[in-house]
């Protein structure tokens, strides 16, 4: 078992990894994600799904029109259920002397704001089992760490799991641990008690869903992108007991696996289509990735590369081993920095076995004691077609904060063909709000307000592409 001070580090690292990217979206996301999360309490995301031995393949159109669900749900929606009420469940549930000593355990703070740590007269065990490679119990209680003031309203708040009674916590040990074995392996949170949880490590490939008792589970490995860029997930049937499933995943090699996806039926209606929370003590192993450069090449870092690392993130995103996917450095680049630091943007891009590329751009602050700052500037599935060097490409990048908390003015990024030589910058309407000429198809500039789309020209004023600052893809819409 690590030390508190390893687990303190590994899930610091996680946090890190895990922490939503900032871009210039990020207020329109936030909303979307509260919409999703008042959806997903009343269930009007219900669908019917059928429960056979098989693999069951079902689209998601990343457009947000979606496809039309074949069957339909009840009107009411699934019936609300506190998953988590009831005796404790799993093969450990008999072991009182075990029990009592991990509802005593304490609640370990990660992260910078208020950690529930509930009074140990309110806590009781959930689940407690033995999972390949190790023991694994949940536990909640009071949650001491809810909103107040505007914090608490609904419609300001988008973690409503936040303002939940209840807290939980995920506690993991060596295989055969006894409850002095066993620490923290989650971050403490709120919990909606209506919707049912999950939990995974990449390491051992395990993951823990717990529902209601007769509730239907089902997992996805990974979403499969096609060709013309929409996205589906074969869905494969999880045995349960007592509503809990435990499943084995395959070994891996200690990353975390956003990838993994599991959903809940209840009376034939879908309860919930989640993500796992994770843990995984990855450290700074890379993937064995070629990473191709469309412009100029790496300059020479200490310690871990960083396109490798980008490179593996998104292996793991989308749960293909690196040897499956074509990476390429599309541009890497200076722009200008919010204070001292040097400030650079590169444009990731994987080509996907059907052909379709999934592009990842990120910004990065790096000081000169080695320290380094990022934040992302969006994301893109698109289809299988020209080659990259002959696509277009906007990020509008929002650099991370400045040192002492001044946000750096976004900049505007155009990768184009190297025939382009200017871009011309346009509203909403059309109408022209400047613009700038292109060195080898390529302009760093101030992003104007109202910029919506950028037309790329020839020498000849010939108009050779119009193309949109590049969004974020949401895998779960």
């Amino acid at each position: 078992m690590t030390t508190e001070a390893d687990l303190r580090e590994q899930l610091t690292r996680l946090a890190e990894a895990t922490a939503p990217r900032e871009d210039p979206f990020l207020a329109g996301r936030i909303a979307a994600l509260s919409r999703s999360r008042r959806r997903r309490r009343i269930g009007l995301t219900a669908l019917v799904a059928s429960v056979a031995a098989v693999v069951i393949a079902v689209p998601v159109v990343l457009s947000g029109s979606g496809a039309e669900p074949s069957r339909s749900a009840p009107a009411d929606g699934p019936t609300a259920v506190d998953v988590l009420a009831g005796p404790t469940r799993g093969s450990l549930a008999g072991d009182a002397a075990f029990l009592e000593g991990v509802r005593q355990l304490p609640w370990v703070g990660y992260g910078s704001g208020p950690v529930p740590d509930p009074p140990v007269d309110t806590r009781r065990v959930v689940w407690a089992g033995d999972v390949p490679g190790g023991r694994w119990a949940l536990v909640v209680g009071d949650n001491t760490a809810r909103p107040v003031g505007e914090e608490a309203d609904p419609e300001r708040q988008t973690d409503l799991d936040a303002l939940s009674d209840v807290a939980m916590l995920w506690f993991a040990g060596p295989p055969g641990a006894d409850a002095t074995q066993m620490g923290a392996a989650s971050v403490a949170h709120g919990v909606d008690v209506t919707r049912p949880v999950a939990f995974t490590t990449g390491t051992e490939g395990v993951m823990v869903v717990i529902a209601a008792p007769g509730d239907t589970v089902e997992f996805s490995r990974r979403p499969d992108v096609a060709a013309d860029a929409t996205v589906s997930r074969a869905w494969e049937p999880a045995g349960t007991t007592d509503g809990v499933a435990v499943l084995s995943l395959g070994e891996g090699s200690g990353e975390p696996r956003p990838a993994v996806r599991y959903r809940v039926l209840r009376d034939g209606a879908e309860v919930v289509v989640s993500v796992p929370e994770s843990f995984s003590a990855w450290g700074d192993a890379v993937v064995d990735a070629e990473v191709e450069w469309l412009r100029g090449g790496p300059e020479p870092s200490p310690g871990v590369d960083p396109v490798a690392r980008r490179a593996q993130q998104v292996s793991w995103l989308l749960g293909l081993p690196a040897d499956a996917v074509r990476f390429a450095v599309v541009w890497a680049g200076p722009v200008p920095s919010p204070d001292e630091r040097r400030a650079e943007v590169s444009l990731l891009a994987a080509t996907l076995p059907s052909g379709a590329v999934y592009l990842q751009a990120d910004a990065m602050l790096s000081a000169q004691d080695g320290s380094v700052a990022g934040a992302g500037c969006g994301s893109a599935l698109q289809a299988a077609g020209p080659p990259l060097a002959e696509r277009t490409f906007v990020l509008s990048c929002s650099l991370p904060f400045a040192e002492g908390g001044t946000p750096g003015r976004p900049s505007l990024v155009v990768v184009a063909p190297p025939s382009a030589t200017t871009a011309r910058l346009l509203d909403a309407d059309g109408e022209e709000l400047g613009s700038s000429p292109l060195r080898d198809g390529v302009v760093v500039a101030d992003v104007p307000a109202g910029l919506t789309t950028v037309q790329t020209l020839a020498a000849d004023g010939t108009v050779l592409a119009e193309t949109a600052p590049m969004g974020n893809v949401d895998w779960d819409e």
